[in-house]
């Protein structure tokens, strides 16, 4: 695993993290479906080419950025557009969608 790497995609979610916030901030009536996804996948995306322990690392790294951003948007009240899904919210729709993109980044 290269260190580069690990910051690379740690620094991609992160900064994913800060615009969806921003993005909520300014329009809570909105639900930014793909952010909790992009977040969650990025990291193991980026370790795609290392070994498995580096990308589970990576993945559970970019869903707790996606769970920690769900949570406080959430708690802020930030989080009040509609949702895809049949049950929940947007909130439940973020925790769904960031498990989705673990997954797939995976």
């Amino acid at each position: 695993m290269k260190p580069n790497q690990i910051r690379n995609g740690l620094g991609i979610a992160v900064l994913l993290a800060a615009v969806w916030a921003l993005a909520a901030l300014a329009r809570p009536s909105s639900t930014y479906h793909l952010a909790p996804i992009l977040i969650a996948g990025v990291a193991p995306f980026v370790h795609r080419d290392t070994m498995p322990s580096a990308r589970l690392r990576a993945t559970l790294l970019g869903v707790v950025i996606a769970g920690v951003t769900t949570v406080t948007l959430a708690g802020l009240g930030l989080l009040q557009g509609p949702s895809l899904l049949p049950y929940g919210g947007a909130a439940a729709e973020a925790a769904t969608f960031l498990a989705a993109g673990a997954l797939v980044g995976l």
